[in-house]
């Protein structure tokens, strides 16, 4: 599940001339990511009011995450129009995620609100370790943290794979499925030091203003993986006790 955004920074970068428009801010930037981040959960909020509790629950996972998808890509190819894909992103994103929600909500009363706590304090936490150079984006960093992402990202397809053939070979409860969650949150949370140095970068380099939107699109996409990772950790700790 490697963040796609991380590449095109790279890519950006390579290439950014000089530009005489208006260039992205860092204000700019911060800005964009809560307007996503809020529209994200707005839409999450309708959706599970709406649609959890209706013949059209399945419905909205998958039109949230298939359009999220198709979106993501087209912003992917075209960060120029970032501006306009990423907030369909994040509503359709939203969307697919209040759903799913409300359907853990139904298993154990709370823990969608846990999850979400969760997230914000890891991003928190990043930011900070990232803000006091306590972790720097070196290039070393960077590039240990890609592979690690690609490394999940082969998982996820393989599994993905497999399960079509009829063989789940994924953990998803007990003390392996939670060992797994937790690595992958934190490859997830480790992915957000990217985020902000790549936020960080743009401003720097005087990148074009349709940078804050595309940076805030990537710092989105992280958040999202981290709370459904977090979602099933905390779900299944819940099961486990429960079981206990």
């Amino acid at each position: 599940m490697a963040n796609p955004v991380i590449r095109i920074m790279e890519k950006e970068n390579e290439t950014a001339a000089v530009n005489f428009g208006q260039t992205a801010t860092l204000a700019g930037s911060i800005r964009k990511s809560i307007g996503l981040v809020l529209l994200t959960i707005v839409a999450a909020v309708v959706a599970a009011h709406y649609l959890a509790d209706t013949g059209l629950a399945a419905a909205g996972i998958g039109a949230g995450f298939i359009g999220g998808f198709i979106l993501a890509m087209i912003t992917c190819f075209k960060p120029g129009i970032a501006e306009y894909t990423a907030p369909g992103y994040a509503v359709f994103e939203g969307m697919a995620l209040g759903v799913i929600s409300m359907q853990f909500e139904q298993m154990y009363y709370g823990v969608s609100a846990i999850a979400v706590g969760i997230t914000f304090a890891i991003m928190i936490s990043m930011l900070l370790l990232w803000k006091t150079g306590i972790i720097a984006v070196t290039d070393k960093t960077r590039s240990t943290i890609i592979s690690m992402t690609v490394a999940v990202a082969l998982f996820y397809f393989v599994g993905l794979a497999a399960s079509f053939l009829g063989v789940d070979f994924m953990p998803h409860s007990g003390i392996m499925g939670i060992a797994v969650s937790v690595i992958i949150s934190a490859i997830a949370a480790f992915n957000l030091l990217l985020d902000f140095d790549n936020i960080e970068k743009s401003v720097a380099n005087g990148m074009p203003r349709y940078m804050e939107y595309f940076t805030a699109f990537g710092l989105l996409l992280t958040l999202v993986w981290i709370y459904v990772e977090i979602l099933r950790l905390v779900t299944m700790v819940m099961s486990l006790f429960e079981d206990n």
